[in-house]
């Protein structure tokens, strides 16, 4: 038989982890409006030919694809912090909205296709094929 106090204690623990839960829920919590932005400015981004708009490229097309399309995290240090902010908003979105990401805006399916085939050369199947096997 258990005993009051080991009771309490664990009434306090259960709390505890509520809480705790409550507030990663607050740090991770975003808008509908803040991804579908987010994802605007990535795409944007991701029509250029710089590093920046490759990492763009990269965040998204995993998050559209990701058995297609994989992405190099160390890239992310390429962006300026407001395009990183908008990376991990996008990243969040995806998780917590669980929305995907050609679905939060505009003509969605035509922005990603036309992702893929600017970005073709990122997809997995042609990205590591040139690898040398050890």
């Amino acid at each position: 038989m258990q005993s009051g106090a080991d009771n309490n204690d664990k009434r306090e623990r259960v709390l505890e982890l509520l809480e705790e839960e409550a507030f990663l829920r607050s740090q991770l919590t975003v808008t509908a409006w803040d991804y579908r932005e987010s994802v605007l400015a990535l795409a944007r981004l991701a029509q250029g030919d710089t590093s920046g708009s490759r990492t763009a490229a990269q965040v998204l097309l995993s998050l559209y694809d990701g058995s297609e399309w994989h992405m190099d995290l160390t890239d992310l240090g390429v962006l300026d912090w407001g395009y990183l902010q908008h990376a991990l908003i996008v990243i969040r979105g995806r998780l917590v909205l669980g929305q995907s990401v050609e679905a939060a805006i505009d003509n969605g399916d035509q922005v990603f296709s036309h992702l893929c085939t600017l970005w073709a050369g990122l997809r997995n199947d042609r990205r590591y094929s040139n690898r040398c096997d050890d």
